[in-house]
C-alpha cells in the first residue's frame, strides 16, 4: 500500500512538473520565456526595468520596443549616454522613432521588407550585409546575416546591403513592378547610440548566425520595461513576481513545507 502511494505521488509530481513547464513557456515573439526559434530565452542578458542610475560602463539593449517612454525615462537615457553608456535600439517597425526624436537623434527606422540576391539561403529575406563603419560592436566582423531588416536613415552607416537589394513590397520574393535594386543602410550610429533595423538578430534562431556580434555586445542589459522580451501570460508573470519578491517567495516556501511537516507530525503522533 505504501509503495502504491509513493508511485501515485511520483506520477503526480511528474505530471505537475510537465504542466508547470508548459504553463510557464510562451510562443510570443522576442519573449525571454519563448524557447522556440523566435524567442530570446538563449540570449545572455540581464533584464532591467528601472532606467535610473544605469552604469555608464554598460551596454543597454532596447529590443523591439512596444511601450512609450516617459519624459523622465528619456532623461535617464540621455544621462546614461552623456556619461559614456552605450545604447542599442533594435527595431524594424518604426516604433522607436519617437524615442529617437526625443533623444535628439536624427536616425530613423523606415519599415519595409528588404530582400536581396546576395544570400546563401532560399529565403531572399535572409541575407548578408557588409560592415562599413568603425564600431566596437562589429569589431573583427566583415559581414552580418540579417532577417528581413528595415532600412535606417541618418547617422553614420555601420551596416549596408549590397546593390542587389530591394524592398519586396508585394512579398513574392522576386523583384518586379515598381521595385528597384539599390543599397540600403540597416544599422547606423550617433556617438554611443546605435540603431539596428533588425530586432530578429537577437532571437534564438539567429544567435548562431552572428556569434561574434553577440560576443561583442556582452555583457548587455535589456530594457524589460519597454522591450517585447516580456509576456502577457499571467501565470508566468505571477511566478516572476514571486521570484522577485522575497516576502512572497518565503510565504510560498512555507506553504510548500507545511503539508510535509503536518504529514510527518501526524506519523509521529500515531
Amino acid at each position: 500500500m505504501q509503495r502504491e502511494a509513493w508511485a501515485v505521488l511520483l506520477i503526480l509530481l511528474l505530471a505537475g512538473g510537465a504542466a508547470y513547464a508548459h504553463a510557464t513557456t510562451t510562443t510570443e515573439e522576442f519573449s525571454r520565456y519563448n524557447v522556440g526559434w523566435n524567442g530570446t530565452s538563449n540570449l545572455a542578458a540581464e533584464e532591467v526595468r528601472d532606467l535610473r542610475g544605469l552604469d555608464p560602463g554598460a551596454t543597454l539593449l532596447i529590443l523591439a520596443p512596444d511601450r512609450p517612454f516617459t519624459a523622465e525615462e528619456v532623461g535617464y537615457l540621455r544621462t546614461f549616454l552623456d556619461a559614456g553608456g552605450h545604447l542599442i535600439v533594435a527595431d524594424e517597425e518604426g516604433a522607436a522613432n519617437g524615442l529617437l526624436a526625443d533623444l535628439g537623434s536624427t536616425i530613423r527606422v523606415r519599415p519595409g521588407n528588404l530582400a536581396s540576391l546576395k544570400r546563401d539561403h532560399t529565403d531572399p529575406g535572409l541575407f548578408t550585409v557588409q560592415v562599413v563603419g568603425n564600431s566596437t560592436l562589429f569589431a573583427g566582423i566583415e559581414t552580418v546575416r540579417v532577417n528581413r531588416p528595415a532600412a535606417v536613415e541618418g547617422g553614420e552607416p555601420l551596416l549596408e546591403t549590397s546593390i542587389l537589394t530591394w524592398d519586396d513590397a508585394d512579398g513574392d520574393g522576386r523583384i518586379g513592378g515598381k521595385e528597384t535594386f539599390g543599397t540600403a543602410v540597416v544599422c547606423a550610429r550617433e556617438g554611443n547610440l546605435t540603431v539596428l533595423g533588425d530586432a530578429s538578430l537577437f532571437v534564438n534562431a539567429m544567435l548562431a548566425e552572428n556569434p561574434k556580434f553577440i560576443e561583442n555586445i556582452q555583457p548587455v542589459l535589456v530594457d524589460g520595461a519597454h522591450s517585447r522580451t516580456g509576456t502577457e501570460n499571467l501565470l508566468i508573470n505571477a511566478v516572476a513576481w514571486v521570484r522577485e519578491t522575497p516576502a512572497a517567495a518565503a510565504a510560498f516556501a512555507a506553504l510548500a513545507v507545511l503539508p510535509v511537516a503536518w504529514h510527518f507530525g501526524r506519523k509521529r503522533d500515531d
